[in-house]
């Protein structure tokens, strides 16, 4: 899952390293005195800094730019001017009275300071630019992909964009070969595959797609492009994999990421104590469930925990649907899944309708080898959202294919939608999109905390249950438990592996033995956990939070307590940090 939709998919949009790429002025002459100012001043310039992420959230020009015909480049001069850029607005910050905001002032506040806390670690301490070559894949591929699928000009006014962009790539690829020093082994093969996916959209999708009026400037164009990115794919193989690197980002960085990019009140320590806890408990909770199943078709047999649940979840997994009916299994479930919030009335649903199930983008599935979630942009939300669903390859052999419509069996199919779509990601992104202020709803769009995020996705899905959805079906609530099982085990993975050492045989064991995983879930998974740090942490967090703050707030009110409601203030707030939720809906009780 996206995962993120960091796009988490909004997920890659914040997994593009925070590199300027403009000329700008950082300094000003008289500084904004209010909040709103200085929110606004920083939310557009980073988005002039960040063409490509200006694109996705639908802002295209900026005054004296614009910013759809550009790119993000790393030079260390544009390093340099983004510390000035960040020194510059903390310098600004201080000559606010935080104690003196109001609730949803206070909000924005710290949503900006732990942004910048990221940066500035991005840029310190991890230097991403330097080891890992999937930022430059991604970012080739999201900053022409964007352009294509968003339909806010008309196709040939946004090809002239893409054919900029493209003629940007060679440049781009030259600025990785020089900054690419290290890099560990994982991250080059997933920017290999990736780089793949990025050849067949520039070659296949697009060109097919071209207005005959602008096909000689794209072949070219493109043609030019391709040629860089091969020899990327070059210099990774011949050169880059000759220094190898450790993935893992160890426990002083890695606290430090993960306070910044979480923003809650508890420690990895606290976390991972709390995550082995739940994996008992629910592991308890679903032998409690399966052995009434177990029994009645295994009479007789022996009652063993592993036993009883994995025999359990096997038959479940044996429904499931077909590679070429993966898509269409998804849209049926979407639907359902629309039509039962709408009757129980769970969260009020916006009245339209602009979500698209689509194969994910080819690169970006190294990361997102299940699917995902990329929201309208905030400043076009008309446009459309987008739930990614990872394709079963071709070429895939039937053992594979069959561990992955196991895992994603006909319930499972259902819980991804839910996560991804409503009630899930996508109903929570449009909410997001519909808060009255520009600067605000681009910052808790940009910005957005993903536990808060990732949170309300798993407590959604959870609450659908709850509610009765598909009957109660125990298999549906055994299969969720199963879902539950790995989001604990991710937190486990994260923590462990990048501050423990936790060995690969370790981690298959925890999620085959431990958690039921599927072998080529299990494996995708460790791929992510090597590519990735905090964010798996981020759906365990996100849902304790969601689950506490929903247990306060109804013992706050009492009998006037109302589900659907909570969840309209919740989601109207925007993706804060979940202890600013808890004030902001303590401040409107």
């Amino acid at each position: 899952m996206a995962h993120r939709y960091n796009l988490y998919v909004r997920a890659h949009w914040l997994s593009i390293p925070l590199i300027c790429g403009m000329l700008f002025s950082c300094g000003s002459s008289r500084p904004p005195v209010t909040l709103h100012d200085l929110a606004r001043d920083y939310v557009y310039t980073f988005l002039s800094l960040h063409p490509s992420i200006a694109t996705a959230a639908g802002y295209h020009t900026h005054p004296g730019l614009t910013l759809d015909d550009k790119l993000e480049t790393f030079s260390q001069s544009e390093q340099d001017r983004l510390r000035d850029f960040l020194g510059d607005y903390r310098q600004r910050f201080r000559q606010l009275d935080a104690e003196a905001l109001d609730p949803q002032e206070r909000a924005d506040y710290e949503m900006i300071q732990g942004h910048m806390r990221l940066v500035q670690i991005e840029l310190d301490t991890l230097q991403p630019h330097r080891r890992n070559p999937t930022m430059y894949v991604e970012l080739a591929g999201s900053a022409i992909h964007s352009l294509y699928t968003l339909n806010f000009a008309p196709l040939e006014e946004r090809f002239d964009a893409i054919i900029a962009r493209l003629g940007k790539i060679p440049a781009l690829v030259e600025q990785a070969k020089r900054n690419l020093a290290t890099s560990p082994e994982i991250w080059i093969q997933v920017a290999l595959d990736e780089n793949e996916g990025n050849r067949v959209m520039l070659m296949q999708e697009l060109r097919e797609a071209c207005p005959p009026s602008r096909r000689v400037a794209y072949d070219t164009a493109a043609g030019i492009a391709v040629t860089s990115l091969q020899q990327l794919n070059a210099y990774l193989e011949q050169e880059l994999s000759k220094h190898p690197d450790d993935w893992r980002l160890g426990r002083e960085k890695f606290d430090a990421k993960f306070a910044a990019a979480l923003g809650i009140n508890s420690t990895p320590a606290e976390v991972l104590a709390e995550a082995e806890s739940q994996l008992q408990a629910v592991r308890k909770r679903m032998f409690e469930i399966a052995l009434p199943m177990h029994q009645k078709s295994r009479p007789g047999s022996k009652a063993e925990l592993n036993t009883v649940v994995r025999e359990t979840l096997n038959e479940i997994a044996k429904r499931h649907g077909t590679r070429e009916s993966y898509m269409s299994d998804a849209q049926r479930d979407l639907e359902e899944a629309r039509e039962f919030v709408r009757r129980k009335n769970i969260v009020p649903l916006p009245e339209n309708d602009n979500l698209k199930i689509i194969p994910t983008p080819e690169f970006m599935r190294g990361i997102y080898s299940v699917g995902g979630f990329n929201p309208a942009p905030p400043l076009e939300p008309q446009l459309g959202a987008f739930y990614w669903l990872t394709p079963i390859p071709e070429d895939w052999p039937p053992a594979r294919v069959e561990s992955k419509l196991r895992e994603y069996n006909y319930y499972g199919v259902k819980l991804l939608t839910i996560h991804e779509a409503i009630p899930g990601h996508y109903l929570q992104f449009e909410y997001a999109n519909a808060i009255p202020s520009k600067t605000r709803r681009l910052l808790r769009s940009l910005f957005g905390n993903n536990p808060y995020i990732e949170g309300w996705a798993v407590y959604a899905t959870e609450t659908m249950l709850d509610e009765g959805f598909l009957d109660n079906d125990p298999q549906l609530r055994l299969t969720f438990l199963k879902q539950q099982l790995r989001m604990i085990s991710n937190a486990i993975l994260d923590i462990r592996l990048h501050t423990m050492n936790m060995t690969d045989e370790q981690a298959m064991d925890l999620m085959i033995n431990q958690t039921f995983q599927e072998k080529e879930e299990a494996t995708g998974k460790l791929r992510r956990a090597k590519l990735s740090s905090t964010q798996l942490c981020t759906y365990f967090t996100g849902w304790l939070e969601w689950r506490r703050l929903r247990e306060s707030v109804q013992k706050t009110r009492g009998g006037s307590f109302n589900l659907a409601g909570f969840h309209r203030e919740a989601l109207e707030a925007g993706a804060v940090p979940m202890p600013q939720l808890q004030r902001l809906l303590s401040a409107a009780k």
